[in-house]
């Protein structure tokens, strides 16, 4: 590790501590925060390393943090930065994933891919860190084109790995495999030790941007289909984007089925169930690759029952602007069956009350595509996803959502603005592309040996309950320096939604699982 240059550039640690007991009229006072190096688009994935639980993400910088979750302090061993190249750290916005690669016996691995648009001329591929900062395996993608500027031929730099890898058994032999798209074209799959699984890599002829969901649906028992979206520039005859599902059957991955739309697929997918029907469906939003005039696929988002395909009655539904988030699945108010809630860009917002930032949409619609409610937020979003959790005491889901202009809580029954904040006042004004993440902070994972840490000024804090972890700060174009934010939430969330948060739970493994009923 160059810890001279990570203490210096890549975490100051001025933790800032101050009580979070509050009125219900204003969102409580974070626990801790923290300064690090650019954030963007890596979101935070909270994990258990050594009996503590630790909050995991990347940066711009280059390295990868891991922090005890409740004080806020570097966890030993860590940063550590992303080597695709020896000595030279690689821009990170993909999002790790804590798995448990050797088993549950075993300490887990951290998964993240390596690679942006952000910062040129670096080394894109996966690479894999076993709990102590060690490294497990670097995986090298394809040199194809030059992803700074488009040229159609080699850079002299493999292609990143924007996505965030999913892990799961997608074999159905109990190993957890590790699934991820690249800008070189190709969809991987690689054994816990980082070898390519049979019929791997898949050629998609243009670049994932979007992150793999799974999900039990075809070939052997307990074998995850492998849900996916894509762009298209012409493979068999699709200019736009696909959405896509992969099933290993007979040895090797086959295609169940795929949809090509007339608009890139950036947007993640997410799996649930969410009609009566009690089949889980697929779940994407289109992008903007597709340059003016849109075409006729832009400003939706779709619902594809996952068995065979067919498009859920009562979609695609439509947006105001594209959407690169992935929907979450979950109850709100006053319904039996769950709701899908997303975002997009709001390309017609503009004039009086939107200065320069422009603005957001977020949306909640029932499983049968009737919009429930929408609301608007200042600040451009086309990358941060809603996270659905109950943050009044009612029992009932509320929405947590970011734009460039900071983090908003919503009601979950009317998408109003909560405790005191409005288009114009968010719970803070950090640049948010990342998601927000929401997790339960046990006592007895604090690795601190006290029931309650106490903070700077020696008073006790509430470091432990539930809390919702933030990293902002936009590209380093807008901040040189990241934040990382923990808030204590303001009541015990009380029910589970089926696809709550960026890549379905907080190890970001992106499996969709028992929580699809309720």
């Amino acid at each position: 590790m160059l810890v001279a240059f990570s203490s210096l550039l890549l975490s100051s640690h001025d933790k800032v501590y101050a009580s979070s007991r509050q009125s219900l009229q204003t969102f409580p006072s974070p626990t801790w925060t923290d300064t690090v190096g650019a954030e963007a688009l890596s979101s935070p994935t909270i994990a258990v390393i050594d009996n503590v639980q630790v909050l995991v993400f990347g940066s711009e910088s280059g390295y990868i943090y891991v922090l005890n979750a409740a004080t806020g302090q570097n966890m030993p061993g860590w940063p550590e930065p992303v080597e695709i190249a020896q000595g030279q750290p690689t821009a990170i916005e993909s999002s790790p994933t804590v798995a448990y690669l050797n088993g549950k016996n075993s300490p887990p691995s951290i998964i993240v891919g390596a690679g942006s648009t952000y910062v040129a001329d670096q080394q894109g591929g996966l690479e894999v860190f076993n709990a102590n900062g060690t490294v497990k395996f670097i995986f090298h993608t394809l040199d194809i084109f030059n992803e700074w500027t488009n040229a159609p031929y080699p850079s002299g730099y493999d292609q990143a790995v924007f996505a965030t890898p999913a892990v799961g058994d997608v074999q159905g032999n109990g190993q957890q495999d590790i699934v991820f798209g690249s800008w070189d074209h190709r969809i991987y799959a690689l054994s816990p030790n980082g070898k390519l699984l049979p019929g791997f890599p898949i050629d998609n002829q243009d670049t994932i941007w979007s992150s793999v969901a799974l999900y039990h649906v075809h070939g052997p028992k307990r074998a995850d289909d492998i849900f996916l979206g894509g762009d298209s520039t012409g493979r068999r005859g699709c200019y736009g984007g696909w959405i896509m599902d992969y099933a290993f059957t007979g040895g090797y991955e086959h295609r169940m089925w795929e949809h090509c739309e007339n608009q890139t697929v950036w947007s993640s997918p997410a799996v649930g169930i969410i009609n009566g029907t009690g089949q889980p469906a697929v779940v994407v939003g289109t992008g903007f690759g597709e340059p003016p005039p849109y075409k006729s696929d832009s400003y939706k988002l779709f619902a594809f029952y996952a068995k065979n395909g067919r498009p859920v009655p009562g979609w695609p539904v439509n947006t105001a602007g594209p959407s690169f988030g992935s929907p979450a699945i979950g109850y709100l108010s006053g319904s039996n069956t769950p709701a899908v809630v997303d975002t997009s860009w709001c390309m017609a917002c503009s004039g009086a009350g939107y200065p320069n930032q422009g603005a957001s949409k977020v949306y909640a619609w029932s499983g049968n595509g009737h919009l429930i409610w929408s609301q608007t937020l200042l600040g451009g979003n086309d990358f941060s996803s809603p996270i659905l959790v109950n943050l009044t005491g009612s029992g009932e889901n509320d929405v947590l959502v970011g734009s460039s202009a900071g983090l908003y809580p919503l009601s979950g029954a009317t998408g109003s603005f909560l405790f005191g904040t409005s288009m114009q006042s968010a719970i803070n004004n950090c640049s948010l592309q990342s998601t927000p993440l929401v997790a339960y902070l046990s006592p007895k994972l604090s690795g601190s040996g006290t029931e309650t840490p106490t903070g700077n000024s020696g008073k006790n804090i509430e470091s432990f309950g539930w809390h919702v972890f933030e990293t902002c700060g936009g590209p380093k174009e807008v901040s040189p320096s990241g934040k990382v934010f923990s808030y204590p939430l303001p009541d015990t969330p009380s029910v589970a939604p089926a696809w709550p948060m960026w890549r379905q739970n907080q190890n970001h493994t992106g499996v969709a699982a028992s929580t699809l009923h309720r």
